[in-house]
């Protein structure tokens, strides 16, 4: 759920009902300090006129969150303020809230809502007590929503451009198929793996012997037509271990392995066994089970992703070379080589410094081991 809790205060603005009490409704909108869209007026088909995420069941009269005990710094600041206030969010308000998340990403799932809601709710704990404790005073405020509104515009301008990227004509599509035909080719394999070495002792030279013979003997039997579940359980055993793998195996298409091994698995036919793959810890003994090329009607959800992505990064691409951004460095630092810092230069702050705090002091103390 990408940037839930940005998005969530952004939707704060959208005006939850504050009520002395269920029967008695009194509309309470936050105030916005940077210029904003007033938001359309709510109702009953929000969610299902935007085509997203429905509520299911509830009546847009009804209420989707109900906070006990949560009163509105206005009704607080009421000489004979009820204390048993309650907050309440009816449906169309909370589509509102599930659209604008809607907004910035993939529609939210039915089984989502929930912890929406929950968000939402702490969110609005919080943003009633930030009131209170006079938050909006603060010189700061103004520019952490000019910062939030900036972020909310370049989500939604990025989700924009996701949904026009997957608009992807059927002629583009036909068109990527006939043209890489090969890579939707498929085979059904199943395979017989067995530990060159031991791994408790990888000296162990008899072993290593063994194992040899044991891939060689049970190959001979593969390429009879022997069932492969009972040779490998026979491999096992004749080494001593126990708990063999599974035999079968995903699809497999090309790139999955080196050229010389792709070449090798692809050029068999249905019950046809490929010589031991020899790999830096096991012996692999492939069979070939079937292949299949995917239909165009198959592979064209995997053909509209592919060339969604293709857009979008020829898109981030055009974008990064017609700008460039350079820093001060003298006043932001050279940029990192890692996320990691140092937990010396991390309590290196100018109040530690000023204090008499020497940061390559507190650097070597850290590394000393407890």
């Amino acid at each position: 759920m990408p940037n839930f809790i940005l998005t969530v205060l952004l939707a704060i603005a959208m005006a939850p009902i504050q009520t002395q009490s269920a029967t008695q409704p009194t509309s309470q909108t936050a105030t916005a300090t940077v210029p904003a869209a007033s938001p359309a007026k709510p109702t009953a088909d929000t969610a299902a006129s935007a085509g997203k995420t429905k509520i299911a069941g509830v009546a847009s009269t009804k209420a989707v969150i109900t906070i006990h005990g949560l009163c509105s710094a206005e009704q607080s600041a009421k000489p004979k303020a009820d204390a048993a206030c309650t907050t309440v969010v009816s449906k169309p308000e909370f589509d509102l809230v599930v659209n604008a998340l809607n907004a910035i990403g993939p529609p939210l799932l039915p089984a989502q809502l929930h912890a929406v809601a929950e968000g939402y709710a702490t969110t609005l704990l919080s943003y009633e007590a930030a009131k209170k404790a006079g938050v909006e005073r603060d010189p700061r405020f103004a520019e952490v929503m000019r910062l939030a509104r900036m972020r909310a515009m370049g989500d939604m301008y990025n989700a924009l451009l996701q949904e026009n990227a997957r608009k992807i004509a059927p002629e583009a599509i036909e068109a990527y198929y006939k043209s890489n035909v090969e890579k939707f080719e498929e085979l059904t394999l199943r395979r017989i793996t067995l530990p060159r070495y031991n791994i408790a002792n990888l000296k162990d030279e008899e072993f290593a012997g063994k194992a040899s013979k044991v891939a060689a003997d049970i190959y001979d039997r593969a390429v009879k037509g022997e069932d492969l579940d009972k040779l490998q359980k026979e491999a096992f055993d004749a080494l001593g271990l126990k708990n063999p793998p599974i035999t079968t195996m995903a699809p497999v298409r090309r790139g999955v392995y080196a050229a010389d091994q792709e070449k090798q698995l692809f050029a068999l036919k249905p019950g046809e066994v490929a010589p031991i793959v020899q790999q830096a810890s096991s012996l692999i003994i492939f069979k070939m089970e079937s292949r299949e090329t995917l239909s165009l009607a198959k592979a064209r959800d995997e053909i509209s992703r592919i060339l969604t992505k293709q857009k979008l990064d020829q898109q981030e691409q055009a974008r990064k070379s017609s700008i460039q951004i350079d820093y001060n460095e003298q006043y932001v630092g050279a940029q990192p080589t890692s996320a990691w810092m140092p937990s010396g230069q991390i309590s290196a702050s100018p109040k530690n410094q000023a204090a008499g705090g020497d940061p390559k002091a507190a650097q070597v103390k850290s590394d000393i081991p407890k």
